[in-house]
């Protein structure tokens, strides 16, 4: 029964991770041309980018901490009935089972733990700044 949930969390995974690539932007940045009004327009898309990508990137650290503290309280758990139920245990089959209990809990929660960081998608591609125009005047001395 573990297995069978255990892949069909896999599988929503990676069906939920295939999804979120299929709908990435495949058209390439604009080339920046030397006007300066053209410029200013392209800094004010990377500007704009940048927004677009540090909220992304606060969502994802909350979601991070989020799937982190759910792992941690999970781990917390198992560990806090295996000590629990260890000082009933009087024999080895018991503290066995228990000790097995526990680990198979904390696996649980590792692979839980790993199925939502993978359905979270890749991490946000931060903008590139656009490149200044080259001046036709050049400052200082001339030679002669």
């Amino acid at each position: 029964m573990r297995n069978v949930t255990v892949a069909t969390s896999l599988l929503l995974a990676i069906s939920f991770t295939s999804a979120v690539n299929a709908d990435a932007d495949s058209t390439p940045a604009p080339v920046p041309s030397a006007s300066p009004d053209s410029y200013k327009a392209s800094l004010e898309q990377f500007k704009r980018d940048r927004d677009v990508f540090m909220t992304a990137m606060r969502e994802r650290e909350t979601k991070m901490r989020e799937i982190n503290s759910v792992f941690k309280a999970a781990v917390d758990k198992a560990n806090s009935d295996a000590r629990s139920a260890m000082p009933t245990a009087s024999t080895p089959l018991q503290k066995s089972t228990i000790s097995a209990n526990r680990r198979s809990a904390i696996d649980a929660a590792i692979n839980a733990r790993d199925i939502s960081i993978s359905a979270l998608g890749p991490m946000p591609t931060p903008p590139t700044e656009p490149l200044r125009p080259a001046s036709n005047q050049q400052g200082g001395k001339s030679r002669r």
